[in-house]
C-alpha cells in the first residue's frame, strides 16, 4: 500500500539579463509557497501540479515542502530543485470520469397529429475503472425521488437515502472513506441527511475494472436524474 509520495522538480532560470532573472525568479518564489492557502483544497501550501507524457496528461496535489533555494548565481543563469509532499500518493487523469446512471436517450417518434414521443429510460450502466486501486464516487440524484439507492451489483454493494427528493432538489453523496458526506441541495441551502442513510448501506468504491451500477427509487418518474463522478488512480505514469 502507498503511504505518501515525494516529487522533486529541478528547474532551471535562463536570461538574456540579469533582470529578468530575478523577475522570474520572484515568480516561482510566489507560486511555490508554502504559506499559500489552496481554497480549492482547503490546505495550505498546496499545489495543482500536471505531468504530460506521449500517452496523456496526469494531475497530482502536492504540499510545498520548502521555498526555492537559488544557488547558483550567475550572470544569467540560476537553479534549484523543488520538493512536494504528496499525502495522497496516487496520479489522476486531468480530468474527473463522469456517467449517467438514468438519463432519458434516444426516443421514438411517430407519426400521430399529437406531438406524442416515447422515450427508453436508462437505469444501468457499466463502469469502468481504468485505475490501479479501487476508488470512491460522487454521486448526484436530481429529484424528484423516494428513497433512492445506488447499487453495484458487481459486488452486491449498495447505498440508499430514505427520503424523498423535490424537483427541484439535488442529492449529493460522497464515498470517500473518512469524509462520506450525504447533502441535499435545496433552493433555500444546502442540509446534511446523512442520519437518512438506510442502516445497511456501505460507502463503496468502485473496484478494479467493470462496475454494473443500478438505479432504483419506490417512485420512478421521468424528469430525475443519477450521475456518478470518479477518478481513475494509478501507481505510477
Amino acid at each position: 500500500m502507498l503511504d505518501t509520495r515525494q516529487i522533486k522538480l529541478d528547474a532551471t532560470i535562463r536570461t538574456r539579463n540579469r533582470e529578468k532573472l530575478y523577475e522570474l525568479r520572484r515568480r516561482i518564489f510566489r507560486v511555490v509557497n508554502p504559506k499559500t492557502y489552496n481554497r480549492q483544497t482547503g490546505k495550505q501550501g498546496e499545489l495543482l501540479l500536471y505531468y504530460e507524457n506521449d500517452y496523456k496528461k496526469y494531475r497530482i496535489y502536492g504540499r510545498v515542502e520548502d521555498s526555492a533555494d537559488f544557488a547558483s548565481r550567475k550572470k544569467n543563469y540560476d537553479k534549484t530543485t523543488l520538493s512536494f509532499l504528496c499525502v495522497d500518493p496516487y496520479w489522476l487523469d486531468e480530468k474527473d470520469t463522469s456517467a449517467d446512471i438514468k438519463s432519458v436517450v434516444g426516443g421514438l417518434k411517430f407519426d400521430l397529429s399529437l406531438p406524442t414521443k416515447f422515450s427508453t429510460v436508462s437505469f444501468y450502466k457499466m463502469v469502468d475503472n481504468l485505475g490501479d486501486v479501487d476508488t470512491p464516487l460522487r454521486i448526484e440524484y436530481q429529484g424528484p425521488a423516494t428513497n433512492p439507492r445506488i447499487t453495484n451489483e458487481t459486488t452486491g454493494e449498495y447505498i440508499q437515502v430514505n427520503m424523498s427528493i423535490g424537483e427541484k432538489e439535488k442529492l449529493i453523496i460522497d464515498t470517500a472513506s473518512g469524509k462520506e458526506t450525504v447533502n441535499l441541495v435545496t433552493p433555500h441551502g444546502i442540509e446534511d441527511v446523512y442520519n437518512n442513510i438506510d442502516l445497511n448501506s456501505t460507502f463503496f468504491n468502485l473496484i478494479v475494472g467493470k462496475n454494473l451500477i443500478k438505479y432504483s427509487s419506490d417512485a420512478e418518474g421521468s424528469k430525475d436524474r443519477v450521475s456518478i463522478t470518479f477518478k481513475n488512480k494509478y501507481v505510477g505514469v
